[in-house]
């Protein structure tokens, strides 16, 4: 789990390599704890302050924001902002207000819609939510594994046969078995390094700009103006799904986020997260020195309609994750633990436990869902789901 969007990233992919090889040092909790509230306060500030002054610079008009919580209010709001008479987003917009529970409005969302004085939309900014890095994350380390087992199988195979197996050979489901076996004792006793740049998650952080007849090259000029802001990449999608994709590099303004920090402080309650409230000052200044000093963010340059139509249209966010999830035929448990590890990871960053004995699951065991419930209830001192007390 490598996250761009993170000063402390690389200190949290070394962490994720650990806990998946079932290594825990003692600090871990606490350090993951500051890495998760401190790293998301730093992207989430910066984030606000580029996206205000990126808008101002390219509308040229006043721009208001709005928080959003959860998905029906962000698709309410587009539907109601109608930038265009088309008939295809009159058509949309029609079945969208005849039955709203069709289009995953009850998903959780954390960002703002930014709008002007005629209630136009012009940008959406927003953080990734735990689950879907968690998903994500796990997704990129299953391909990597579920190649290990192929591999390992294809070995097997071989000596089994004594005949050569290439990468089209079908294997049967207890070479595949007794594969993924081998692999998980080979994580137990060497460890497990994930490569980091198929573990980058790059759109923890994401913005989007609604064209309102800029050009890509004013959207570019206005990035860049913003000092320490670079483009690192820049794809465009066409099809089912069309804009213009960049990945934005951004050198943190330290002095801001103290600032920031300083100014916030007495309204944020860390202690719930096992973090003492006494001298949380220092301590956030003392971490930030020990981060990198950039993040990245993920910038999408799209019109009104292609904005309709990724939210309830033909490219709906929602749909594209279910058929992802659809697509993973990935082999085994390694998938499944790999997943749990990492949202295990996460919920006790959020937790107010900040001291472990152990890690409960392992890449190399057996757990049903109930295992991973019961092991975060616990980070809670929440009672076990159960119909008699023993």
């Amino acid at each position: 789990m490598y996250l761009t969007g993170f000063l402390h990233r690389q200190m949290l992919f070394e962490i994720t390599n650990r806990w998946l090889s079932g290594r825990l040092r003692q600090d871990d909790p606490l350090v993951i704890t500051k890495i998760i509230t401190y790293d998301s306060f730093t992207a989430w500030e910066l984030l606000v302050a580029y996206m205000d002054r990126l808008l101002a610079s390219l509308s040229g008009l006043p721009v208001r924001r709005k928080a959003l919580t959860d998905k029906k209010q962000l698709k309410d709001f587009i539907c109601n902002s109608m930038a265009t008479s088309s008939d295809r987003v009159r058509t949309m917009i029609g079945k969208y207000r005849k039955m709203p529970e069709f289009y995953y409005v009850d998903s959780p969302f954390s960002g703002y819609v930014y709008f002007t004085e005629s209630n136009s939309i012009i940008g959406i900014s927003r953080f990734k939510r735990v689950k879907r890095i968690a998903e994500k994350a796990s997704r990129y380390a299953s391909i990597y594994l579920h190649d290990l087992v192929k591999q390992q199988g294809r070995e097997i195979l071989e000596k089994k046969t004594g005949k050569q197996v290439d990468e089209n050979t079908l294997i049967p489901f207890e070479v595949l078995m007794t594969a993924e076996e081998q692999v998980m004792r080979r994580i137990k006793q060497q460890g497990l390094r994930l490569p980091l740049q198929q573990m980058a998650i790059k759109d923890v952080l994401g913005m989007k700009i609604i064209d309102t007849g800029y050009r890509e090259s004013l959207l570019e000029s206005a990035i860049m103006a913003y000092p320490g802001a670079s483009i690192l990449e820049k794809e465009r999608h066409t099809g089912n799904y069309n804009a213009v994709h960049y990945v934005v590099e951004l050198k943190a303004d330290m002095d801001y986020i103290l600032r920031r920090f300083n100014e916030s402080s007495k309204y944020i309650d860390c202690s719930a997260r096992g973090l003492p409230k006494k001298g949380m000052q220092k301590d956030f200044r003392k971490f930030l020195e020990t981060g990198v000093e950039t993040l990245q963010i993920d910038l999408i340059f799209t019109t009104y309609e292609e904005l309709v139509e990724s939210e309830i249209g033909r490219s709906m966010h929602e749909t594209r994750i279910f058929q992802q999830r659809r697509q993973q035929a990935y082999f085994g448990n390694l998938p499944v633990n790999v997943e749990y590890i990492i949202e295990y990871l996460l919920a006790v960053a959020l937790s107010p436990t900040t001291s472990l004995d152990d890690i409960p699951i392992k890449i190399w065991g057996r757990y049903l869902p109930d295992s991973l419930s019961y092991r975060i209830r616990k980070l809670y001192n929440m009672p076990e789901y159960a119909l008699i007390a023993i």
